[in-house]
Parts: structure tokens; sequence; C-alpha cells
């Protein structure tokens, strides 16, 4: 999960990047793209909900976790059906398939969170929501590389 933080840092540097050169703006402009910042703008949320979620899994965070996941939804949600912002059709497919990630990982960090008390030979939490969140956090890399339109992303 190291490598995967330090993946997420880079991937932050590069949307940073990306939104402050302004380079981000004529990538997202391709077929079906919307060609505005609100592409990058939405690649850099995606990306900070997704390190805030390692973070807390990291952590062991499981109430962090939940409000975290929770916030993804509506995201992916808008993100995948086309409502908020005008993307790519591939973006809108690593959405959706972000969004069932999202939901699969939140029915099992609840099931953890309403176990907490009761499991004394389980593994340690960090553990857990790590192995929870894996495909979640992968399906979300996927999304912000197809929001900044397939830019090269350094890889630490």
């Amino acid at each position: 999960m190291k490598s995967a933080v330090a993946r997420a840092v880079m991937i932050l540097v590069t949307a940073t990047a990306v939104t402050l050169t302004g380079v981000g703006v004529a990538t997202a402009g391709g077929p079906g793209g919307s060609g505005s910042s609100s592409t990058t703008s939405a690649a850099a949320e995606v990306q900070g909900l997704r390190d805030r979620l390692s973070s807390r899994a990291d952590h062991g965070d499981v109430a962090g976790t939940q409000r975290t996941l929770g916030e993804l939804d509506p995201l992916l949600t808008d993100l995948a059906q086309g409502k908020r912002y005008t993307i790519q059709a591939g973006a809108r497919d690593s959405a959706a398939t972000a969004r069932q990630e999202n939901t699969k990982a939140r029915e099992g960090v609840d099931e953890l969170a309403a176990q907490l008390k009761s499991r004394q030979s389980l593994p340690p939490v960090t553990t857990l929501l790590n192995a929870l969140l894996q495909r979640l956090l992968i399906s979300l890399s996927a999304l912000v590389n197809d929001l900044l339109g397939g830019l090269p992303v350094p890889v630490g």
C-alpha cells in the first residue's frame, strides 16, 4: 500500500501541474470531452478523495473511510451519468466501474464497522480496510487518468 500512496502522490502532483499550466484544458477536449477546466477539476476532486480514502485506510480510520466513500458516491454517479461533466465515453465507463467498486467497498466497510467490537482474532483494521478498498483505489486512479485525457502518469 506504501507504493500505492507514492503513486497517488505522483498522480496528484501531475494533476496539479496540468491544472496550473492549462494543458489539461486542451487535453480534455478530445472527442466527447468538454474542452473545459471542469474535466480537470473533476480529476482533481476524484484524486483528492482517492488520496483521503487511502490515507484513512492506512490509519485504520473506519468512520473516516465510511464518510469518504459516501462523498465519492454522488461524484462518481455524476461522472458516470454525464450530469455535471461532459466527459469522454471511456471516462464515463471508468466512473461507472469505480462507482460499482465504491458500492462494494461501502458494503464491506459498513460490515467491518458493525463487527469492530466483536472482532478479536481478525487481522488489524488497516489490513482489512486496505483489502476492501484496493480495487476501488485502482478504479479511481484509472478514472483520473481518463479524465486527464490519458496523460502519462509517473509511477513512483
